[in-house]
């Protein structure tokens, strides 16, 4: 048990020194193995290798291909033009516009900060134009930027399948709901805001000109037809969620190359951002394979489960434990890694308890994403203040408002589970 104590506070401490995280898990794995002499070194690369030798996994490089192919083809723009067409008559259209339009490319990046970049250096200042306050231009962006995390396909739902042996098709259908209620309650925060600011109507240039319409139609129509593909296509079994990511990135290319937005030196950017962002996340998952390895031959999760699941004597008081704790993690530490290194630990507790492991991993990856825009730490917030020039304190006020609308969907989602479940018993 000191070993184990040393090593979780060593990889604290390392955490807060600011060393990467995959480095921090495999000096903890080998400084552990040292010590305790539980098996020879050998252990190290075989596990590394075993963590990420997984064809599920293989869905993440193709997916992060896939969304950065999809951003070079300027869908942003195309998204948020259809969308302005349909709302625009709605008091508080462009914040509505917004939140959709984040919803719809962050499902198809499947990053947050790459979302709030694109969309926002598009809406912020037409929100500004029109006379939406800083902090609510700002606020709206950030938060709604974390939708596409949650709506599948999503990166985080991959890794908590991967990591927990758990049907990674049924977690995309599952979190279908959970990512509509909360594109349902910022909408509704967005309405309530904008009837109290006296906000007005957007112009959408397209009002009572149906040849317009039908071009902004016409131009949106093929990031319209993504996200039908790839989930239809896994949840008719046609194919498995890595051979929709070839197929998706194959689309996002021809794509590409139809709006003529994928010059060579584009495509190589793409390309580069695309390895470095996986070799990252590849290295990550590979040090968590040895981490993982440790805990399981400690027997660390059955120890906790065992041990705190008499304290515990409801799941609800579980999940409300669980969801502050994730809140808090969410925002100081990446969701993948979070997901790689918490879910062996926490999720047997509630499984102890009776819990479903599907429920779980969409009470588990939706926290995760909510952190992303929960202050001081999340990385959508500093992403805002980028994008728009304004301070950080602007943003952070702008943002609570959806904070507060994200927590009851949180609760919502965490107790009722046929939310969550309802679809999945379709399957």
């Amino acid at each position: 048990m000191q070993e184990m104590i040393l090593l979780f506070s060593l990889m604290i401490f390392l955490f807060l020194a600011g060393v990467p995280i995959g480095f921090s898990l495999l000096t903890c794995s080998t400084i552990f193995l040292l010590i305790t002499d539980m098996r020879p070194l050998i252990v190290v690369p075989q596990q590394v290798v075993g963590g990420i030798d997984s064809f599920p996994l293989l869905a993440i490089p193709l997916f992060i291909l896939m969304g950065n192919l999809m951003g070079a083809a300027g869908l942003s723009g195309r998204l948020i033009a259809l969308i302005n067409m349909l709302v625009g008559h709605v008091r508080g259209s462009l914040g509505v516009a917004t939140v959709v339009s984040c919803a719809m490319f962050g499902a198809l990046t499947g990053s947050a900060p790459a979302t709030v970049a694109a969309i926002g250096s598009i809406m912020i200042p037409a929100m500004l134009k029109q006379g939406y306050p800083p902090r609510m231009a700002t606020g709206v962006t950030a938060a709604s930027g974390a939708l596409g995390n949650i709506i599948p396909p999503s990166i985080a739902l991959i890794l908590y399948g991967a990591t927990m042996n758990v049907s990674i098709p049924k977690l995309f259908i599952a979190n279908v709901a959970p990512g509509i209620l909360l594109c349902i309650v910022f909408v509704i925060t967005v309405l309530i805001q904008a009837r109290r600011l006296g906000l007005g109507q957007a112009t959408t240039g397209n009002d009572g000109v149906p040849d317009q319409r039908f071009q902004v139609v016409l131009r949106s129509l093929p990031a319209l037809t993504m996200p039908v593909v790839i989930l239809g296509g896994i949840y008719g079994g046609i194919f498995t969620p890595t051979e929709a990511a070839a197929i998706g990135v194959l689309f996002s290319f021809l794509l590409g190359i139809c709006y003529r937005a994928l010059s060579p030196r584009a495509l190589w950017k793409v390309l580069e951002e695309s390895v470095c962002t996986s070799a990252l996340v590849g290295f990550i998952l590979g040090a968590a394979g040895i981490f993982g390895w440790i805990l399981a031959a400690a027997r660390i999760p059955s120890m906790l489960a065992n041990g705190l699941a008499p304290m515990l004597d409801s799941p609800e008081l579980y999940l409300v434990i669980l969801t502050v704790f994730l809140l808090i993690v969410g925002c100081i530490m990446d969701a993948g890694a979070s997901i790689i290194i918490l879910a062996p630990i926490l999720v047997p507790i509630g499984l102890a308890l009776g819990l479903d492991p599907i429920h779980l991993g969409v009470v588990f990856c939706v926290n995760l994403v909510v952190g992303f825009f929960t202050p001081p730490f999340g990385l959508n917030l500093f992403t805002a203040a980028s994008v728009s020039g304004m301070p950080y304190s602007v943003v952070v006020r702008g943002v609570l408002p959806y904070v507060a609308a994200a927590i009851l969907a949180l609760l919502a989602i965490a107790f009722l589970p046929m939310l969550s479940l309802g679809l999945t018993k379709l399957m």
